[in-house]
């Protein structure tokens, strides 16, 4: 069982052809799972029928055909067409950056229709506009895909009535509209969420705003959500509206004045799960108004990201306090690229009582410190503090640092006490031979 990947090189019909009979061949030893044939330089309708007879004899589950902008409609159409009927094993088809141009809405159909078990489709950076994603929405309302992108292409306000549309008719949906937020509509059930990426088009804020104030059903509740960057043209106004109607995510976006209202979303009746706040110019003081604005009573976050801000060890501090005394379902966090660790030597009693909550936070899973100006001093005791025999975790991410042989002899001796630990990240640090060969034997 392999994955092909062709990505860049130049494949002609002849080579597909020749790559279909071997997946056909009765005695083939080889099963294609993946084929990825981005940048191949194909030219449509010549390499169309060739991978559809791929698919079909190869039971595929995931076909890549990124950037060949030769592909176009013609080619689109031509692969819908050799597609036998109920192909069941294909979940991924992407054809992003494909020249997709208005029209190919009717070959979108019939494709989602040939493939029922259909998780992700992949449209970005193509040309489509609103009528095509309205003839594809109404194929998809009876379909179980999970993941739509329509990122990067000519969507406008236009696109609204079909959106409103599939909500009626599909929930729960998972829809990434704006700059900053990935917000959801619907209860969980049978049917499973479909996530749209309608990001990069040319929404403006009064479709968000419209969105917002549609509440499909009084018992509507969020119970997931997740990061997706967004770049329609919208202001924190309609995010705000959006964030309070539906619950969502600040990416790229937010500051320290907006965390007391972020807080206030994660309240204790909010059902979100996975919040990101990366990139968001946040402070220790951020930290202290997201904490106390409602971080500390949500009962159902289990994902937690602040990367890449301005974070020190007193914020640091503070959300580890968050994650000892509340946060009883949170089980990931990353604060990778911040300077929680810098000139730590200067903090005394801060951070002898950073290790001791490191110590105390037993229920987490994967931890990521990736980039946080940890000297080998601060990386051998961080080790030794959440190495222990009452630990759970099993990521955990310390690369881009300073570490170097006294970080690894403690990770040799911590390990001896620990028993989930599957992965431990020391990329870009100061390991000699030695230490390689020391964590090696252990």
């Amino acid at each position: 069982v392999v994955d092909l990947v062709m990505l860049g090189y130049s494949v002609d019909s002849a080579a597909l052809s020749h790559l279909a009979a071997v997946c056909s061949g009765q005695s083939s030893s080889v099963h294609l799972k993946k084929i990825d044939l981005g940048r191949c330089s194909m030219n449509g309708e010549p390499e169309a029928k060739p991978i559809a007879s791929i698919v079909a004899s190869a039971h595929l589950t995931s076909l890549i055909l990124d950037g060949n902008i030769g592909f176009g409609n013609l080619g689109l159409s031509a692969f819908a067409a050799a597609l036998p009927e109920e192909c069941t094993s294909m979940t991924r088809f992407s054809v992003a950056d494909c020249r997709l141009e208005p029209g190919c809405a009717v070959a979108l159909g019939q494709l989602v229709h040939k493939l029922p078990k259909l998780d992700e489709l992949h449209l970005e950076y193509n040309s489509l506009r609103n009528s095509d994603v309205e003839v594809l929405l109404e194929e998809l309302s009876s379909h179980h895909l999970q993941h739509l992108h329509l990122s990067k292409n000519q969507l406008d306000d236009g696109a609204l009535d079909s959106l409103r549309r599939f909500l009626s008719a599909r929930r729960p949906l998972f829809l990434s509209v704006c700059r900053s937020l990935f917000c959801s509509f619907g209860q969980a059930g049978a049917v499973p969420p479909c996530y749209i990426y309608i990001h990069g088009n040319r929404m403006s804020e009064a479709v968000l705003d419209s969105i917002a104030r549609q509440r499909l059903c009084s018992n509507d509740r969020v119970y997931q959500g997740a990061r997706y960057v967004a770049q329609n043209r919208v202001h924190e106004r309609s995010v705000s509206s959006l964030v309070q109607n539906y619950g969502g995510n600040f990416h790229n976006f937010a500051s320290n004045s907006m965390m007391s209202s972020v807080g206030g979303y994660l309240r204790d009746d909010s059902h979100l799960v996975y919040i990101d706040l990366d990139g968001c110019h946040i402070s220790d003081d951020g930290i202290r108004m997201l904490n106390n604005g409602g971080l500390r009573h949500n009962k159902c976050l289990q994902y937690l990201s602040v990367s890449n801000n301005c974070i020190h060890l007193l914020g640091f501090v503070t959300l580890l306090e968050a994650i000892v005394t509340g946060l009883p379902a949170l089980r990931a966090v990353a604060v990778n690229d911040n300077p929680v660790f810098d000139n730590v030597e200067m903090s005394g009693a801060l951070y002898t009582s950073c290790l001791q909550l490191l110590g105390q936070c037993s229920r987490l899973i994967l931890l990521h410190l990736t980039a946080t100006c940890m000297s080998d001093r601060v990386g051998s005791d961080i080790v030794k503090s959440l190495l222990t025999d009452k630990s759970r975790l099993v990521w955990l991410k310390m690369g881009n640092n300073e570490l170097a042989s006294e970080t690894v002899t403690t990770l040799c001796v911590a390990m001896e006490h620990t028993t989930t630990l599957q992965y431990f990240s020391l990329d870009s640090n100061h390991l000699s031979d030695k230490d390689v060969q020391l964590l090696l034997n252990s």
